[in-house]
């Protein structure tokens, strides 16, 4: 009966899908915008550098950079963990504790 109840928890537990279809569509669309900012990154510390010296104010790209490539990380590592999520479990039925035949209690 415990055991019964705890494939019962376990289907609550896990009954959402970790990466639905929608979800890796909605972070992939993501992770191409975060390449692109990378795009314009690049642009922007090429036109940084050549105004060295004569503006006051800059952004600091490597910091925003590295940012970047943190989240694009997370990202990665959320949608390709190097270990599966666990897998949906099935509740038991039945009890898996018996008496053998002939043998007395």
């Amino acid at each position: 009966m415990l055991l019964s109840a705890s494939g019962a928890l376990a289907n609550v537990v896990y009954a959402a899908e970790p990466y639905d279809e929608i979800q890796r569509r909605d972070l992939s669309l993501i992770q191409g915008q975060l390449n692109q900012v990378v795009t314009v990154l690049d642009r922007l510390e090429a036109r940084q550098a050549g105004q060295a010296g004569q503006i006051d104010l800059y952004l600091d790209i490597p910091r925003v950079r590295a940012d970047v490539h943190a989240i694009q990380r997370g990202l990665d590592e959320y949608l390709s963990p190097s270990r599966m999520p666990p897998r949906r479990l099935e509740p038991m039925e039945d009890d898996v504790v018996g008496r053998y035949l002939g043998q007395k209690p």
